[in-house]
């Protein structure tokens, strides 16, 4: 099949496209808004927006978005009596039951005067969880009792507060005092303690208690996040947070600003010497600035922007040109260690390589296996996007540190295509599945034009496997051998087992890190087992139907059909099940060998082997030396699997070992297959204008394919492979393209990708082959 690069063609033969995972596409909001934030199960988003009414002459209101039933309600709304005044950064605790808002409206008149600086932090407990909407309370107030407290008026309407999971914590940013302006401090309160009441309101551990010199200049202590359970809160500043005094720090110049770190405080550690502790400093020393720290909702890792040269030994890092790239590092509190999280992907046991161009923007999910960030880096992904946006913006980046991977969540409706490189804000649930970000491209994603961000939705679901399984024949009224089934995590987000039940009672679930360890998420290349036994009530056949699930919005389930048989078994495998090893689809593993006892106290024939289950077709039995064979008691025959994956992802099947008596045991083999495609073009070097054929082959069959430039040049142009998985394109040069070294991709939907290298030559004007003017005269 021939398609030239800016038209659409099907296959030749018009066979239907074999149908694949979609990469996930935004679903963008169509009016102005920003800076959202999500609930730990993805139903609710706050966001701050323009106001949709149109005598409404404010700047920025809040929103909340259940997307449930794709309901938004405006939190802020214009109260009379009351002055208006915008609102920003809105945070919801991961609860999904409170919002923490930074206004100028005196949303509490008893103790907000609404004059002058007008800037506070309120919260709302939201109606689903026995609040009203409309019902603002007053966070940020003066020291006093009763209606002594009033509103402090001094909060920084720059930084984003920070709430607790179940809302009863709140940090936020504000002036370090009145006689330092330009200084900012964190306070933190409890709101579970009575308004004016001591302990309710506090500065975070290692705040200064003056003013520093003017030897440096200094922004302060800023940009607090806060655990689920809130006893770790994570902050930037300049002052050494560490040092039990509080002391404020030193720069590389006398006159400039001191260096930035970001400081973990152990809240549940009573220690001020030990409770604080500096994360962004390497043994060597400082080399740069950190701040925007992000932690995950156990508390276990943190996620921090640095522009820090020395913080990863052998990292490999961009020229500092004279400034240095920021990356995202990753700190795991359980055993201190620091890595690189912007970096390319591939594996993560060797040294890393850094985002070319920078990362900042971080945010993590529950568990702090999911880590996502703004980039508009050009190594981390085969194709790039168009730059444009503010310096924040970029591309919407998630990865998976344990197993290396790396994928754009701004992409547009084919799921390939790059958007424009003008997002930034991401937030993510708590299984990472939910990511929320905002954008200047809306009119990219389809949305109408307007004048502002706009925030985005995507929905990025795991992709699970759980084999079917068959016992075999098992003794009436006794239990049989303990099986496990593995469920399998192929990503791109986390998999939380909330139930698992089987509809069968004589099927006995025997434990399995499924079953024991409920409520754990199973990350992205992450497994958990369940381990059962069939004691049969009945001779003959039973079925039963195993199923995990999740709890909550948006959860999965996944299930598995069960098979088995009551009577006198006679066989038993030695192993039960094996595990073959990744392949390319098409090739052949080495064999997995098998031994098959008889257990029976007399001899018996085996009638036949035979592949069953959900894969079949992937598996081959090779050496044979059971069927159609006689077995004395207690001795074996020897098998030989072979694993000839004829699909991508998770394979599994069953061997199905038959007497002539018909009692039957069998053996669970499972294997991972991907396609390994490759790309050519008939010229290394082609001269503008002319075509270049484009050839592709290992693609999977029948399967759309998106052929586009590796630098974002033009327009992708989507072909389909042939029965074989090959292509066949011809790719057009016009006068006025790229010259250089280019290269040319084709990729799916569901991640096969494949590359050319190609020097494009473009004449000047005017020049021919002999002409002084021609390329290399």
């Amino acid at each position: 099949m021939v398609a030239t690069v800016g038209v659409t063609q099907a296959a030749a033969d018009d066979v239907a496209p074999t149908p694949v995972v979609s990469e996930p596409v935004p679903v963008v909001q169509s009016v102005v808004s920003q800076t959202p934030t999500i609930s730990s199960d993805g139903r609710y988003v706050v966001y701050a927006g323009a106001p949709l009414l149109p005598d409404d002459e404010r700047d920025s209101t809040v929103f909340l978005l259940d997307r449930a039933g794709d309901k938004v309600v405006e939190l802020t709304t214009l109260v009379d009596g009351i002055r208006p005044g915008n609102s920003v950064f809105p945070v919801i605790s991961a609860d999904g039951c409170n919002v923490v808002v930074i206004t100028e409206m005196a949303l509490d008149l008893f103790r907000d005067d609404d004059a002058n600086d007008r800037w506070d932090v309120y919260t709302l407990r939201l109606p689903w969880c026995e609040g009203e909407l409309g019902d603002w309370s007053l966070v940020s107030t003066t020291r006093g009792t009763g209606f002594e407290s009033s509103a402090a008026d001094d909060v920084s309407p720059l930084y984003p507060p920070a709430v607790s999971g179940e809302g009863a914590l709140v940090a936020y940013t504000h002036r370090f005092s009145g006689t330092a302006p330009d200084l900012t401090g964190i306070t933190v309160v409890d709101l579970t303690v009575p308004l004016g009441d001591p302990g309710r309101a506090n500065p975070v551990a290692g705040a200064p208690a003056a003013a520093p010199d003017t030897t440096f200049r200094y922004h302060g202590l800023r940009e607090p996040v806060l655990s689920e359970d809130g006893n770790v809160l994570a902050f930037t500043s300049d002052a050494n947070a560490a040092s039990p005094l509080g002391e404020w720090g030193t720069g590389p110049q006398p006159g400039g600003f001191a260096t930035s770190h970001v400081y973990v405080w152990d809240r549940a550690n009573i220690d001020p010497n030990t409770n604080v502790r500096r994360i962004s400093v390497a043994p060597g020393g400082e080399s740069g600035d950190a701040g925007t720290p992000a932690v995950s909702g156990d508390g276990n890792v943190v996620a921090f922007v640095s522009t820090a040269s020395n913080l990863v030994p052998g990292a490999t890092l961009p020229v500092c040109d004279p400034e240095c790239p920021p990356q995202v590092y990753l700190f795991d509190r359980t055993d201190g260690s620091l890595t690189l999280g912007s970096r390319e992907p591939g594996d993560p046991t060797l040294p890393p390589v850094a985002a070319n161009l920078g990362a900042t923007k971080p945010a993590l999910n529950r568990s702090g296996d999911e880590l996502i960030y703004v980039s508009r880096s050009t190594n981390l992904f085969p194709t790039r996007s168009s730059e444009v946006g503010g310096t924040l913006d970029g591309d919407i980046v998630v990865t998976v540190p344990s197993i290396g991977t790396v994928q754009r969540m701004s992409t547009l409706a084919d799921g390939i295509t790059p958007a424009p490189a003008a997002n930034s804000n991401p937030k993510v649930s708590a299984n990472g599945r939910i990511v929320v970000f905002d954008t200047l491209a809306g009119a990219a994603y389809g949305k109408p034009p307007v004048d502002g961000r706009q925030i985005a939705i995507v929905e990025h679901p795991p992709v699970l496997s759980l084999s079917n399984l068959d016992v075999g024949t098992v003794a009436v009224l006794f239990p049989g051998p303990e099986w496990f089934l593995v469920l399998a995590n192929q990503g791109p987000s986390s998999f939380i087992p909330a139930l698992v039940e089987v509809d069968n009672p004589d099927f006995l679930i025997s434990g399995g890190t499924c079953v024991d360890q409920i409520g754990v998420p199973v990350p992205p290349g992450g497994v958990c087992t369940v381990n059962l036994m069939l004691m049969p009530s009945v001779p003959g056949k039973i079925e039963g139907t195993l199923t995990i699930h999740e709890y909550g919005f948006g959860s999965q389930t996944i299930s598995s059909e069960l098979t088995g048989f009551g009577g006198e078994p006679a066989l038993a495998p030695s192993p039960g099940g094996a595990e073959a090893h990744p392949m390319v689809v098409g090739s052949r593993d080495e064999p997995m060998v098998f031994s098959v006892f008889n257990v029976a106290f007399n001899p018996v024939r085996v009638k036949s082997v035979r592949i069953e289950g959900s894969n079949p077709d992937d598996f081959q039995v090779g050496t044979d030396d059971c069927s159609r064979k006689g077995i004395p008691a207690s001795e074996a025959c020897t098998l030989e699997v072979l694993f000839t994956p004829t699909a991508s992802g998770r394979r599994t099947a069953s061997v199905v070992v038959t007497t002539t008596d018909g009692a039957y045991t069998t053996m669970l083999v499972s294997g991972d297959a991907h396609w390994e495609p490759k790309l050519a073009v008939s010229n290394t070097t082609a001269v503008a204008p002319s075509k270049v054929q484009v050839v592709g082959a290992g693609f999977s069959p029948n399967t759309p394919v998106w052929v586009s430039w590796a630098d974002g040049a033009g327009k992708p142009t989507l072909v389909v492979t042939d029965g074989f998985g090959g292509i066949l394109a011809d790719v057009t040069l016009r006068p006025n393209d790229r010259a250089g070294n280019r290269t040319l991709v084709a990729q799916t939907a569901d991640g096969q990708l494949a590359s050319a290298d190609l020097q494009v030559i473009v004449p000047r004007r005017g020049g021919r082959s002999n002409s002084p003017r021609w390329p290399g005269n």
